[in-house]
C-alpha cells in the first residue's frame, strides 16, 4: 500500500473534494489494491470511509494500518452484519457526514485508474445539471485481466458463459436531456451494477431514497437518473472486478440474504418488489409535472411490454414469482 513520503506535504483532509464509500465483507485479498487505487488518484483532496461489516477475515487489520498511515483513510466497524444493503447506506451515510460536494461508492474490490476522480469532478464542474459522471470501464478478473468486449454481445464475455452488459451506447444514453427517455432506457438496460460506481453530488444522493431491499441500487440510479443525466467520459478510466466471489454468482436466496443479513424463509417475490421501488423514485424525483408524465409513460411501456408478460409467466431467474429460482 502506498504511504505518504516524509519529505511531501501531509495531504488536504481539511475540504475534501470528493468522499469515497467504501463497504466492505471479507475483503482482505483485494481492499489493499482499491486503496492503493485511491491513494494512486491525481485528484488529491478526498477522504475514503472504509465500512467493515463485521469481517472475520483480515480486513479490520488492513483499515487500520492504511488509516493509521494516510490521514485522508477513516476506519468504521459495525457491531454487527447489516446485510450488503445496510452496509451500502451505512458507508455513504458517512461520506456524506464528510461534507465533499461529490461522492462514490468504491467497491473493495474495483480499482479507478489515476485520472478517474480528477476527470469525473471537472466534468461535473462544467456541467451543473449532470447529477453524476462516469467513464468508460473494463472487467477484470480475480487477477486483474481484462475480459473480453463483444460489441455485438453487448457485454464483456465474463468467463462464465455468460455476457456482463455494459455499452457505451447507455452509457451516452444516459446523459440525454429527457428523463423520461433517461427511465426508460434504465429500466430495459438494466445497468446498476455499474452505474451505481458513478460520481455522484453528495446533494442528490442525500435527498434521493436509500437502498431498501435487493437489488434495489436500482431504483436508487433511476431516482438519480430522474434527477438528472449521468455525464459519461468515452475512456476506460473504471476497472470492475468480476471474481468467483462475486454477488452475481449467489442463488436468489443467497442472495437476498447477502443483500439484507437475514435468511428468507418464504415466497421470493424481488422483481414484483423492485417494480413498486420504481414507482417510488418517479414518486420522489423533483419533477416538472411534463417530466414526471413523461418518466411513468417511460414507466408504463416498460412495465406492461413483452418481456414483462414472459417474466411473469415462464419460469426461471427472472420471473417475477419467483418460479424456478
Amino acid at each position: 500500500m502506498t504511504t505518504p513520503s516524509p519529505n511531501s506535504p501531509p495531504p488536504d483532509v481539511t475540504a475534501p473534494r470528493i468522499a469515497f464509500a467504501v463497504p466492505v465483507y471479507n475483503g482482505e485479498r483485494y481492499l489493499p489494491r482499491a486503496l492503493e487505487a485511491l491513494q494512486a488518484q491525481t485528484e488529491e483532496r478526498w477522504v475514503a470511509v472504509v465500512t467493515d461489516n463485521a469481517s472475520t477475515d483480515g480486513t479490520a487489520e488492513i483499515a487500520r494500518a492504511a488509516a493509521e498511515a494516510d490521514p485522508r483513510i477513516r476506519y468504521h466497524r459495525n457491531e454487527a452484519n447489516l446485510g450488503a444493503n445496510g452496509n451500502f447506506n451505512r458507508s455513504m451515510a458517512l461520506a456524506l457526514e464528510t461534507g465533499a460536494p461529490f461522492v462514490k461508492w468504491a467497491a473493495h474490490d474495483d480499482v479507478p485508474l489515476p485520472d478517474y476522480a480528477a476527470r469525473c469532478l471537472a466534468e461535473l464542474d462544467a456541467r451543473p445539471e449532470a447529477v453524476g459522471a462516469h467513464t468508460a470501464l473494463r472487467l477484470v478478473d480475480d487477477a486483474g485481466a481484462p475480459y473480453p468486449y463483444d460489441a455485438e454481445a453487448g457485454g464483456f464475455h465474463d468467463g462464465d458463459g455468460g455476457v456482463w452488459a455494459w455499452t457505451p451506447d447507455t452509457q451516452r444514453a444516459l446523459d440525454g436531456p429527457d428523463p423520461g427517455a433517461r427511465l426508460l432506457r434504465f429500466l430495459r438496460d438494466k445497468p446498476g451494477q455499474w452505474l451505481v460506481y458513478a460520481v455522484f453530488r453528495a446533494e442528490a444522493v442525500r435527498q434521493s431514497r436509500p437502498f431498501a431491499m435487493p437489488g434495489v441500487e436500482d431504483a436508487l440510479c433511476a431516482e438519480l437518473l430522474l434527477r438528472g443525466p449521468i455525464a459519461y467520459l468515452d475512456a476506460p478510466l473504471f476497472e470492475q472486478r468480476h471474481h468467483a466471489g462475486s454477488a452475481r454468482h449467489l442463488s436468489r436466496r443467497d442472495y437476498i440474504e447477502y443483500e439484507t443479513g437475514v435468511r428468507p424463509t418464504g415466497p421470493l417475490l424481488p422483481s414484483a418488489g423492485r417494480a413498486v421501488e420504481f414507482a417510488k423514485a418517479i414518486t420522489h424525483a423533483p419533477l416538472s409535472g411534463a417530466d414526471r408524465l413523461r418518466a411513468w409513460a417511460a414507466y408504463g411501456r416498460f412495465a406492461f411490454g413483452l418481456g414483462r408478460l414472459r417474466n411473469l409467466v415462464v419460469p426461471g431467474p427472472d420471473n417475477y414469482l419467483g418460479l424456478g429460482a
